[in-house]
């Protein structure tokens, strides 16, 4: 799906979104209503980060999915 579907689902579901192609350990990324936008999941990392810059080839990418 494409991230402005992704970030409506997640929104909805309480989750976040990653990439297919960020498999099979991905970053994963909650978006928020906030001053921070998306809060960065690492995985094995206990301490989320703030703010995702993305990409032009992640705004275009139709490989989005609901994660977390």
């Amino acid at each position: 799906m494409n991230i402005q579907d992704a970030v409506t689902a997640a929104l909805e579901q309480g989750k976040g979104i990653t990439r297919k192609s960020w498999m099979p350990r991905p970053i994963y990324l909650i978006p928020t209503n906030t001053t921070v936008r998306f809060v960065i999941v690492l995985p094995n990392n206990d301490k989320p980060a703030p703010r995702w810059e993305p990409s032009a080839d992640d705004l275009v990418a139709n490989d989005w999915i609901i994660y977390g």
